[in-house]
């Protein structure tokens, strides 16, 4: 939960469906510091930059917004959480989060520099 994030469930006021019951849960919800300069961004670009290309932080995303579901999955570096008839389900693993894992473990197998100048000499 980012301060972008705050604003925008602030912002929506009576104008969505539960969103006093959700302001007032995510007002007990730790604030991480937005990783963009200036003010504030929507949501959705708040995360994505918080994000970045590889997930430094460890986090993962609870959204019902599809289009970042989707940006976030060609991304491929954040677990993603959503609601479907009200049962909390974990997104798979997208094509490009399955290719990454495959580079890094194969890169396990390979030898270490010192392993590759042992051999070598």
């Amino acid at each position: 939960m980012t301060k972008c994030i705050m604003r925008e469930l602030e912002n929506l006021g009576d104008h969505a469906p539960h969103a006093k019951t959700v302001l007032t849960a995510a007002r007990g919800v730790v604030k991480l510091p937005c990783q963009h300069t200036g003010g504030i961004l929507p949501p959705n670009e708040c995360i994505k930059n918080y994000i970045g290309k590889r997930n430094e932080l460890k986090v993962f995303v609870a959204t019902q917004d599809e289009d970042l579901r989707n940006d976030l999955r060609n991304n491929g570096s954040a677990p993603i959480f959503f609601f479907r008839n009200n049962v909390l389900i974990m997104d798979s693993p997208s094509e490009v989060t399955e290719q990454k894992f495959k580079i890094k473990e194969q890169l396990k197998l390979e030898p270490t520099k010192a392993e590759k100048k042992f051999l070598a000499g």
